[in-house]
């Protein structure tokens, strides 16, 4: 079975298509983790009638990338051979681009599918160049590069096996590129299966600020991935300075209470 979840912080506007998109996959069942939602994405999902979608509200925000473990450990429950992660705000036509991910697992192809969002690398702004050359450098020390690119799974639709979450702990899934650092040192077989756009997400576009903010932190979980690839105590500076961004808002301490007892209050 294949579970795809999907994470959800306030995405009224686009969660019901993001929704009806991968209701024409191949997916087996949709985890919706509303992640202390204001507006009215809880409702809009309520309202879709479909046995394959299931959801859970969070009353506290949970930070980023901890619904994704949230979903991850309930499609274990579910004894999940795979799971796609899909963020709300995904509205384009992704469909395909998922099967192929679903694809890849089923098959055995890989224990982690990556979608390519930079199939073309010019005209990027300064930030998003840097980013890319600290996602290119954990590349290079996982000895992926080759093969897969600037590709992590902090950027567009992705996929983990079954085999991948009996070597790594649900926890590390909310630090992206450190469960992708856990799969190189694990020998596991790590591979891109297809290739988009970024636009062509048609994800939500914030402030400039909320920008910077995702640059800060998927820099720092890079940072961070490179230092367990290698068995070294972890951190998040380079070069005198540390990379927070939204880090510091991860809930784990609520994942933990999760996985404790099946429900965040």
């Amino acid at each position: 079975m294949i579970c795809t979840v999907v994470p959800v912080k306030d995405e009224e506007e686009k969660i019901n298509q993001t929704l009806h998109m991968l209701l024409k996959t191949q997916t087996d069942q949709i985890i919706v983790v509303l992640n202390g939602c204001q507006d009215r994405s809880f409702e809009i999902v309520k309202g879709i009638d479909d046995p394959r979608i299931e959801y859970i509200y969070c009353n506290k925000p949970l930070g980023m990338d901890i619904p994704r473990a949230v979903g991850a450990w309930m499609a274990l429950q579910r004894k999940a051979d795979g799971i796609i992660f899909v963020d709300g705000d995904m509205s384009g036509d992704l469909s395909s681009v998922i099967d192929m991910l679903i694809d890849h697992l089923q098959e055995g192809k890989a224990d982690m599918v990556l979608t390519n969002c930079y199939p073309e690398m010019s005209s990027k702004s300064s930030m998003a160049r840097m980013l890319l050359s600290f996602r290119k450098q954990l590349n290079l020390e996982l000895d992926l590069f080759d093969s897969i690119g600037y590709s992590i799974p902090s950027h567009g639709p992705h996929g983990i096996s079954g085999k991948l979450l009996t070597k790594i702990s649900i926890p590390e899934l909310a630090i992206p590129p450190v469960c992708l650092a856990l799969a190189a040192k694990n020998n596991l077989v790590v591979s891109v299966a297809a290739s988009i756009s970024t636009d062509l997400l048609q994800s939500t576009i914030r402030d400039e600020y909320h920008a910077q903010q995702i640059t800060k932190t998927i820099i720092g979980d890079c940072i961070e991935a490179v230092q367990v690839y290698h068995g070294k105590v972890r951190n998040r500076g380079y070069d005198g300075i540390v990379f927070t961004g939204y880090h510091k808002n991860r809930r784990f301490d609520l994942l933990q209470d999760f996985i404790g007892h099946g429900s965040v209050e």
